[in-house]
C-alpha cells in the first residue's frame, strides 16, 4: 500500500549541477538516483529523520529520474525531469571554481590531518609517559598500604602493651596504697610499743631505785642491828 505525503520534492524539473529539497514527512528511508547525491551526507541511500534534505544533481544526470522511500512498510517512487545545462560554459566554470575550492580544503584537511596526526603522536608519548608515571604511582601507593597496614598493626600491638602496662601500673598503685596503709598501721604500733617500752624502762629504773634503796636501807638496818 502506498501512503501518500511520505516525502515531497520543492520542484518536478532541475537543471543538471543544480540542488532541489526533499521533504519526509516522516523517518524514512531514501535511496536517490545513482547521479545525486545529498548535500549533507554525499551518499545516494540514507535512513533519514523527518525533516527537509538538500540533494545535489550531478552533470551526468539527464531525463527522467526516480527517488525511492521507504516508511513503515510503504514505498513512494518520486520522480524528478533532469535538463541539460543551457550554458556549459558557465557551468565549467563553476565547475572549476568548485574543484579549486575542493583542492583548497583537501589541502587545509590534509595540512589539519598532518597537524592531528603530529598531535596525536605528541598525546600518545605523553600517555606513555602518563601511563609510567601512574604505574609508579600506583606501585608506590602499594608500598604506602602496605606501610600503613604494618604501621596499624604496630600501633595495635603498642596499644595493647600500653594497656598492660597501665594494668600493672594500676595493680601496684593498689598495692603501694595498701602497703602504705600496712605501713601506717605498722608505724603506729610500732610507736605504741616504742612508748610501752618507754614506760617499761621508766617503771624499770624506778623498780631499780627502790631495789638499791631498800637494800640499802635493808644492809644500815641490819649493820645498826649488829653495833648494838
Amino acid at each position: 500500500m502506498i501512503l501518500l505525503l511520505i516525502a515531497i520534492l520543492s520542484v518536478t524539473s532541475v537543471t543538471q549541477g543544480s540542488v532541489f529539497n526533499l521533504t519526509l514527512d516522516q523517518p524514512s528511508y531514501v535511496v536517490l538516483d545513482e547521479c545525486m547525491y545529498f548535500e549533507d551526507t554525499l551518499t545516494t541511500k540514507a535512513n533519514l529523520s523527518k525533516g527537509t534534505y538538500e540533494v545535489y544533481v550531478t552533470h551526468k544526470c539527464e531525463g527522467t529520474r526516480f527517488i525511492y522511500v521507504y516508511a513503515n512498510s510503504s514505498e513512494e517512487v518520486l520522480q524528478v525531469e533532469v535538463v541539460e545545462a543551457q550554458n556549459p560554459a558557465e557551468e565549467l566554470a563553476k565547475l572549476d571554481d568548485l574543484v579549486l575550492n575542493l583542492k583548497k580544503r583537501l589541502a587545509e584537511v590534509e595540512g589539519k590531518k598532518s597537524y592531528l596526526e603530529s598531535l596525536v603522536e605528541t598525546l600518545n608519548s605523553i600517555n606513555v609517559e602518563l601511563y609510567d608515571r601512574l604505574k609508579e604511582y600506583r606501585t608506590e601507593n602499594e608500598r604506602l598500604q602496605h606501610e600503613l597496614e604494618t604501621t596499624k598493626l604496630e600501633v595495635e600491638n603498642c596499644t595493647a602493651v600500653i594497656d598492660k602496662l597501665r594494668n600493672d601500673i594500676d595493680e601496684m598503685e593498689q598495692k603501694l596504697t595498701s602497703l602504705e596503709s600496712t605501713n601506717a598501721r605498722l608505724s603506729e604500733e610500732l610507736r605504741m610499743v616504742k612508748s610501752s617500752l618507754g614506760n617499761a624502762v621508766a617503771y624499770l629504773d624506778l623498780f631499780r631505785s627502790l631495789f638499791f634503796f631498800t637494800l640499802a636501807f635493808l644492809v644500815g638496818t641490819y649493820f645498826a642491828l649488829m653495833r648494838r
